[in-house]
């Protein structure tokens, strides 16, 4: 079966953030047919939508043989083996990996909508996103013209890469 691009969000704002972005991908590595191309500089940005400490954020393009639902799958995994926990509102969370994009296609079901339905409304998706592939187009608009139209950018460069090999 030929490899499937995919863009991931990896955030964590409990614990050793960067430790546990770095064990979710080499989790899905090991556990699946995932492999991370490259990945993002990581960013640390405030909490949105709930109270709790800062988020570490990164985007990571991988390449997969998983359709859409099973690399969600994947991801549910990864983050239920990494100790998160689900809440009806949002919370602070050990890991969060969300399925950004899948090659070029629009995707809805009850459990997955692709593009990310948020995607471009975040600063702490779209700046990572735009670092690694700046060619993307999403909803016909590139990455740099939805960051223009964001009104607020609290996004800080955080000093060491997600992975030394990856980078």
């Amino acid at each position: 079966m030929p490899l499937k691009k995919a863009y991931l969000g990896l955030g964590s704002n409990l614990g050793d953030r960067l430790g546990q972005l770095r064990a979710a991908l080499e989790l899905l590595e090991l556990k699946y047919p995932i492999h991370t191309v490259c990945v993002s500089p990581i960013y640390e940005n405030r909490a949105i939508g709930m109270q709790g400490e800062d988020f570490l954020n990164a985007v990571a393009e991988v390449a997969t043989e998983l359709d859409p639902q099973d690399l969600l799958d994947a991801c549910l995994f990864v983050e239920s083996s990494m100790g998160r926990k689900r809440f009806a509102e949002w919370t602070s969370r050990t890991i969060d990996l969300d399925i950004l994009l899948y090659e070029n296609i629009d995707f809805k079901t009850e459990r997955l909508t692709l593009p990310h339905p948020h995607l471009t409304k975040r600063d702490f998706v779209i700046q990572p996103l735009f670092d690694i592939a700046p060619e993307l187009l999403v909803d016909g608009r590139l990455l740099c013209d939805w960051l223009k139209d964001l009104t607020e950018i609290g996004l800080r460069k955080y000093p060491k890469p997600l992975s030394e090999d990856l980078n």
